[in-house]
């Protein structure tokens, strides 16, 4: 077995960006990521989709919106989760298509919880709003008469970052062990122009260095925290690359082209310039040839030797494409041969 991871480590790794949507699978700060990139230039969108009031998967979450690439949402309240009186349902603000009164429980009060959305003019927006409820805790009132303002938008807690500012202190009150053990930890947050959109997993780390690490690695500016453990779920081009046993959640975030956009909306957002990625690099069939041959290897190892080896070889890969060794045409090709291992399934 060892021959073979061997013989694997000396056959190349990843970059395949995607021009305005980008998929991050990478060592970074000496953490792996998994991050999706939205650069919102006009060509593509991020909305959220909700589950009304049950719950649903994170595909049928997608389909809904009738796209191919999301992640999961806020926390909500399982079924079994007694404290929640045996009911599914979100216990968070969240909002689809504008009308907070369908789906907001407590509108316009978010409590300790911020809004996490997107305004009238396609712009990340953060907002907080104690309108009546006085939790002890987190109290900003940040863009709170902005909130009319937001067309799809999910609320949650923690804050990470408020204009750059690190406020996970004011919600010790309210983090659990879960959230302050060190393990996958999900975010959504934009830059500070505004241009650039960074949602979801950070692994092997615990909420407390969340704040800071996102703002070094991906210039973070305001962000929430998303749901994660059992809840983790991903969705990329059409492909499930993560899929926690709790199948059931109540919301997601979405990323739309502009004509998916403009289908769900009914609404023709203004152009901008086009944002296109300094390299890229398109495998030629001879690459394809190649990473189908590695790809049955891989597969032939997982099936033999279980999950454990499937996360050895993607730690593998990932730490050989996070290395400066290896040129963009060999990054290009383990990029397809970790986004192959990572998927579990079709949409």
């Amino acid at each position: 077995m060892k021959k073979v991871l061997f013989v694997i480590s000396f056959l190349f790794i990843f970059w395949n960006v995607f021009a305005y949507k980008e998929l991050i699978i990478e060592n970074r700060g000496g953490l792996p990521v998994r991050v999706i990139k939205v650069v919102l230039d006009g060509q593509h969108y991020v909305v959220s989709s909700v589950a009304n009031d049950w719950w649903d998967t994170l595909e049928n979450l997608t389909k809904k919106v009738w796209w191919d690439t999301a992640v999961n949402g806020v926390f909500f309240c399982p079924a079994d989760y007694t404290y929640c009186n045996w009911l599914t349902h979100t216990i968070s603000e969240r909002v689809y298509m504008w009308n907070g009164e369908d789906y907001s429980r407590f509108w316009p009060d978010t409590s300790i919880r911020a809004i996490f959305g997107f305004d009238k003019y396609w712009e990340p927006l953060l907002v907080q709003n104690n309108f009546w409820i006085s939790d002890i805790g987190y109290w900003s009132n940040i863009n709170k008469d902005r909130q009319s303002d937001l067309y799809f938008w999910l609320g949650n807690f923690p804050v990470l970052l408020e204009d750059w500012d690190d406020v996970v202190m004011w919600f010790l009150n309210y983090v659990d062990k879960k959230m302050e053990t060190p393990w996958n930890k999900s975010f959504i947050c934009s830059t500070k122009d505004k241009s650039t959109i960074y949602l979801w997993v950070v692994g092997w780390l615990n909420l407390w260095k969340m704040p800071a690490f996102i703002k070094e690695q991906f210039g973070c500016w305001n962000a929430i925290n998303l749901d994660a453990w059992a809840s983790l779920g991903m969705i990329y081009s059409w492909l499930v690359l993560d899929r926690g046993w709790r199948r059931k959640i109540m919301d997601a975030f979405v990323v739309l082209t502009r004509d998916e956009y403009i289908k769900l909306t009914w609404i023709t957002p203004p152009m901008k310039t086009e944002y296109k990625p300094d390299l890229t690099y398109t495998l030629n069939s001879e690459d394809r040839k190649f990473v189908d041959k590695l790809d049955k290897i891989i597969k032939t190892i997982i099936k033999q030797y279980g999950s454990d080896y499937k996360r050895k070889i993607i730690k593998l890969f990932r730490d050989m494409y996070s290395s400066d060794k290896y040129d963009l045409v060999k990054k290009s090709i383990f990029y397809e041969i970790l986004i192959k291992t990572y998927t579990v399934d079709k949409l």
